[in-house]
Parts: C-alpha cells; structure tokens; sequence
C-alpha cells in the first residue's frame, strides 16, 4: 500500500514538473494569451509562496525571477526522493 502512495506522488511532481516547464517555455515562445493564463493559473499555487521566500533572502535579483527554476530543483528532489523510497 506504501509504495502505491509513493509511485502516486511521484507521477504527481513529474505532472508538476512538466507545467512548470512548459510555464517557463512560454516565457521564450509566445503561445497565446488564453495558454499564458491558464499556466498561470496551474502554477500560481506554487509560484507566489516561492516568490515571497526569494524575495526576502539572499537570491533577491531584480532583473530575473528565479522561482521557476527553484520550483524544479525542489520538484526533482522530491521525486528522486520518492524513487529512493520505492527502491528501499
């Protein structure tokens, strides 16, 4: 039942993985406005906790937001943690 839950989870951050990336194609290819908003909706969740811890720490830079890619690390982790709870 355990590693159920656990391959659950981690099909769930992959899902996750992928509309942040696709959130972060958009920012380099225009595909609509309607795309752009509905990513925008899938990853605000995420986004706006994300943003208020960068904003008050050291990685503060003006210029880029670097939520994204701070979402993706922690997303990776988390599923190769879930695959290291599986293969246990």
């Amino acid at each position: 039942m355990f590693s159920y839950i656990v391959y659950c989870l981690s099909i769930f951050l992959i899902v996750l993985e992928v509309i942040v990336l696709f959130f972060l194609l958009q920012s380099i290819i225009y595909m609509g406005q309607r795309m752009k908003k509905f990513s925008f909706m899938l990853i605000a969740p995420m986004l706006f906790p994300m943003q208020r811890l960068v904003q008050k720490s050291v990685m503060n830079t003006f210029s880029v937001d670097l939520s994204p890619y701070l979402i993706l690390i922690v997303l990776f982790y988390l599923e190769k943690f879930c695959g290291y709870l599986l293969s246990v």
